[in-house]
């Protein structure tokens, strides 16, 4: 009976160290995944970082080659309609906005409504606002669309604002990316 009980407690002495043993091990890998998860983390935040930096090259491209020529289009359309609601923007102020709402403006919204369609002048804002809407929205790198387009596409946002105006009158469109670029991105200016 004695060998039983030595032999016993040997086992459970046995089974005890290899129960503490175990509890270091667990502890031992807990850290490890803990470094793993915080270097996945570093990992995924680099990875979002540099997809954020190519898509505001691809929008920068877009804005060099789609929405520069479609300027060009819009404005000889305006100046053919001899109606000059676009210039006035060009010599002052013509609209004040505060937190992405037109409060005070200028435009003479009549000569808005004797143009025509203003087919180019329309392409030309949606162009503007679909360029917009991935900077507003956080997804491209918008220091990046700043540093390359910035003044340029205040120019055109505050040269087009009449028309945009005259959407949100007639609910036809709010234009909230673009708006919401121009007072960044103006701001700046």
């Amino acid at each position: 009976m004695f060998w039983q009980t030595n032999w016993f407690v040997t086992v459970r002495s046995v089974f005890e160290l290899l129960y503490f043993l175990a509890g270091i091990a667990i502890a031992f890998a807990a850290v490890l995944a803990l470094k793993q998860i915080s270097l996945t983390k570093e990992i995924a935040q680099k990875n979002a970082r540099r997809e954020s930096v190519k898509l505001a090259a691809e929008l920068c491209r877009y804005y060099a080659e789609t929405v520069v020529p479609q300027w060009s289009v819009a404005v000889n359309e305006h100046n053919a309609s001899h109606l000059g609601y676009l210039s006035a923007v060009l010599k002052e102020p013509a609209f004040v906005l505060k937190d992405g709402e037109i409060v005070d403006n200028n435009f003479n919204t009549e000569l808005l409504l004797k143009g025509p369609n203003h087919g180019a002048g329309v392409q030309f804002v949606n162009l503007l606002e679909a360029f917009a809407i991935p900077f507003a929205a956080g997804v491209a790198d918008e220091e990046i669309g700043y540093q390359e387009t910035g003044s340029s596409f205040c120019l055109n946002v505050q040269t087009f604002m009449p028309l945009i105006y005259q959407f949100r009158v007639t609910n036809a469109g709010r234009f909230e990316s673009s708006v919401q670029l121009y007072e960044i991105w103006n701001g700046r200016l």
